[in-house]
């Protein structure tokens, strides 16, 4: 029979790899980059030079 403390560190290292465990799936499954990533939309410096010009 293990010790309580075996027993104790292991439910804690299995809780630690299970936490995020959703999110790191669709991490995997989806990536990371936006879905709704427009190619043609401005990035924040061409948003400032539009600003700029503007004024």
């Amino acid at each position: 029979m293990t010790s309580k403390t075996t027993k104790l560190t292991r439910i804690r290292e299995r809780k630690v790899s299970k936490s995020g465990l959703k999110r790191k799936n669709i991490v995997r499954r989806v990536g990371t980059t936006a879905p709704d990533l427009a190619l043609t939309k401005p990035n924040a410096n061409e948003r400032a030079q539009k600003t700029s010009a503007a004024q």
